[in-house]
């Protein structure tokens, strides 16, 4: 039985620590005062600060509230206090611990902060998870990360791409830049090291000096009074990792944005739309560059036996499948696309599905290769399509089977 790593306790009243053999957490009164990196031997909370502190705001811009955030609604700034904090998992595997803050006399949060054990060639992160009632006007919840991390840039992902802002407001383009889009991720990193915020359902960041900072929730009144009232659950997380940006984190917030899930079957129900799927998913693979991301895998919209008849169906006879890759980091990068599927012939084409360029096939014999073995079955073959990608280029392949 492997030896269980994750555990918590109260290390004196009101402050609790959290352990793995990759990270080891003080938290104190629901916010983390330290945060060490034990392969790193780094402290990445700097000494003195409070990361997952949950801050709000009044919000009241100039004009179109449910759209307009201005620069002066940080000048309110006002820290949320928590009235208490207990260990609500201590498992095998996993542990976590609950905190309350109460906002107002009518709205709330719930703050679990969460270290799952190490598991050996995978990294880890701290996840936290939160249940606000919000019933506020006119005010902005974030909730705050300062790290001892030094850049004058931090990067935001959007969708197929990066944003870099600047994280200081030295000239009036600078200060305008004071909230920026952000998808599945924002990244602070220097040479050798950087911290990544992942989050599932939030889209607002920003990142002033060396504090990352999440926007959680908004209240206008107009032109909807009840906009955003009531519960909501967010999910979010802290990577540090050693290194600069890299496909690492694209691949842990990928992952965290879509966990896995469990799904029970009955025997003999191979033809079931959930094990065809699976079975689809499974035939097709892309090796190569890291920084590749398999996006879609998808049936072709003009194949005469899925074909709507909004569009000319294609004469070809057979099957396509339309494969989207993209290059995450803004590199050039090379790799493959692998598929067991009975592959005629293969193009790079449009969003639109139409063939520009075709692409060479090749055809592995899994006889004669001890990888491709392992994964068809016996005499069947595999076949190969090598690839390359302009620095953030989104490409649409099309396999005709």
């Amino acid at each position: 039985m492997a030896r269980r790593t994750a555990r918590a306790s109260e290390v004196r009243h009101g402050v609790f620590e959290l352990f793995n053999n990759e990270y080891k957490i003080q938290v104190e009164h629901g916010t983390i005062t330290s945060l060490y990196d034990i392969v790193a031997k780094r402290e990445i909370i700097p000494k003195g600060a409070k990361a997952n502190q949950l801050v709000i705001f009044d919000d009241k811009p100039l004009y179109w509230q449910a759209w307009d955030v201005e620069v002066f609604h940080l000048d309110s700034r006002r820290e949320l206090s928590s009235s208490s904090s207990q260990i609500c998992h201590n498992h095998p595997g996993r542990v976590s611990l609950l905190t309350r803050t109460q906002i107002s006399e009518h709205s709330w949060v719930e703050t679990k902060i969460s270290l799952a054990d190490k598991i050996e060639g995978y990294p880890s992160c701290i996840e936290i998870d939160c249940t606000v009632e919000w019933h506020e006007t006119m005010k902005f919840l974030k909730v705050e990360f300062p790290v001892d991390i030094s850049n004058t840039e931090a990067s935001y992902e959007t969708q197929y791409g990066i944003v870099r802002r600047p994280t200081h407001y030295n000239t009036s383009w600078d200060m305008a830049k004071f909230e920026v889009c952000c998808h599945k991720w924002a990244d602070l990193s220097e040479n050798g090291y950087g911290v990544s915020i992942l989050n599932d359902s939030k889209y607002g960041f920003a990142t002033c000096g060396n504090v990352m900072r999440l926007s959680l929730l908004r209240a206008p009144k107009a032109p909807d009074a009840h906009a955003d009232m009531g519960q909501h659950h967010i999910r979010y997380a802290i990577y540090p990792h050693a290194g600069p940006l890299d496909h690492r984190t694209v691949r842990m917030a990928a992952n965290f944005n879509h966990p896995m899930i469990l799904q029970t079957g009955q025997p003999g129900a191979s033809s079931s739309p959930a094990a065809s799927s699976a079975s689809l998913l499974s035939s097709i693979k892309l090796s190569g560059s890291p920084a590749l991301v398999l996006d879609t895998i998808k049936r072709g919209e003009d194949d005469a036996d899925v074909s709507r008849g909004e569009l000319p169906v294609r004469t070809e006879k057979g099957k396509s499948i339309i494969v989207r890759v993209y290059d995450a980091l803004g590199g050039r990068c090379r790799g493959e696309l692998e598929t067991t599927l009975p592959l005629r012939r293969a193009w790079k084409c449009n969003v639109l599905e139409d063939d520009e360029l075709e692409m060479e096939v090749e055809k592995r014999d899994a006889l004669q290769d001890e990888e491709l073995e392992k994964e068809v079955e016996e005499g069947a073959d595999g076949y190969r399509v090598e690839i390359e990608l302009r620095p953030f280029e989104v490409a649409t392949y099309r396999l005709q089977l």
